[in-house]
């Protein structure tokens, strides 16, 4: 697959939404893993929501960043 000067950075640009997405996620538990622990039910309640937006928001990331990817890697096989 031969990719050009655009088509290359498309590619690490999706790469790189896909790295951001999966950190987000990752960061997400990181942060909101003392609530998920706390005893109280506010603070659980609480730790649920935002690890649940966190993930939503990184999986988000990450689909756009497999989209760039898989039509940018589309688009250099159709052009042969």
């Amino acid at each position: 697959m031969e990719l050009s000067p655009e088509e290359y950075g498309a590619y690490w640009g999706g790469s790189i939404r896909i790295a951001a997405g999966v950190l987000v996620a990752v960061f997400g538990y990181q942060f909101t893993s003392p609530l998920l622990s706390h005893p109280e039910f506010g603070a659980t309640a609480l730790g649920v929501f935002l690890l649940a937006g966190l993930v939503l928001a990184g999986t988000f990331v990450s689909v756009l960043g497999l989209a760039r990817v898989i039509r940018t890697a589309v688009d250099a096989e159709m052009r042969r």
